[in-house]
């Protein structure tokens, strides 16, 4: 049994399950509806991969492979990294089990997203059987939409990196009828920034000091939004669904408003257990 059979079988073996989604599953969203949390990690796909092949297949089979997922990662919104640069969220290890016809192959590709060695979610495909120079493209789409919609990525992407939302470069109240004077601008932006900092350390409360602090300075809706996130992080569930809510008030037109939605239900049903 090779290294990689033994690594999956180890994480199947303690109950899992929930790490790991099947390739291209019906319905599976589209790349547009993968979470903010998950579009914010950098990743990098290793250079150590298993490539287990069956029959005369292209050598070169692993770097397209490769070069495909990269490729599949950027289009879902992800920063990849390539050889040495920057440090990365998650490290993608790569598996691809093929076997040759004439001009076509037939096998499955694995995904693994890894953090300091250990892994936090998993996609598998299922057997294809596609032309051979169609292959790559087409398994490796398959394979990082199913990762890139994992629950487990999405849970860890959450917990790595819950940013706080950037301050505009215009910011405007929360009314739109006034547009704030460069002094306010400015103390809104330092406070913002102190209260980013603190929030990377995990020193909540005084994050959330620095957030109501710049939205005093500009009421920009940005700033409730991290004034719930602080509060969230705190277990302060009630005063985290009031500021999510009136983040939401007075931000309709929210990118993030689907998520805001889902973490309140969550919030809210932990209040009711």
């Amino acid at each position: 049994m090779t290294r990689s059979a033994l690594f999956v079988f180890a994480f199947a073996a303690v109950g899992c399950g929930n790490m790991f989604s099947s390739g291209s599953p019906p319905g599976a969203a589209p790349m547009s509806e993968i979470s903010a949390a998950v579009r914010a990690l950098r990743a990098r796909v290793l250079e150590d991969m298993a490539f287990v092949a069956e029959g005369d297949t292209d050598p070169k089979l692993n770097e397209r492979m490769k070069a495909a997922v990269q490729a599949e990662l950027g289009h879902g919104g992800l920063t990849v990294l390539h050889g040495r640069d920057g440090t990365s969220d998650i490290d993608i290890r790569l598996e691809i089990r093929a076997s040759a016809g004439l001009l076509f192959l037939r096998g499955h590709v694995t995904l693994t997203a890894e953090s300091d060695g250990t892994a936090v979610a998993m996609a598998v495909t299922r057997d294809e059987f596609h032309r051979e120079g169609d292959f790559p493209l087409i398994m490796a789409g398959k394979a990082v939409q199913a990762l890139l919609h994992s629950p487990a990525l999405a849970e860890f992407a959450e917990k790595k990196n819950p940013r706080p939302v950037a301050v505009p470069r215009e910011p405007r109240s929360a009314s739109g009828e006034t547009k704030p004077s460069p002094e306010a601008v400015a103390s809104a932006k330092q406070h913002f920034n102190q209260g980013n900092r603190h929030h990377e350390l995990g020193h909540y409360q005084e994050a959330l000091s620095e957030f109501e602090a710049a939205y005093m300075a500009v009421p920009d809706p940005v700033f409730l939004f991290n004034i719930a996130q602080c509060h969230r992080k705190m277990g302060h569930d009630k005063e985290a669904i009031e500021f999510y809510k009136s983040y939401l008030r007075n931000a309709p037109n929210a990118p993030n408003r689907a998520d805001v939605q889902k973490r309140i239900l969550e919030l809210e049903g932990g209040r009711h257990n």
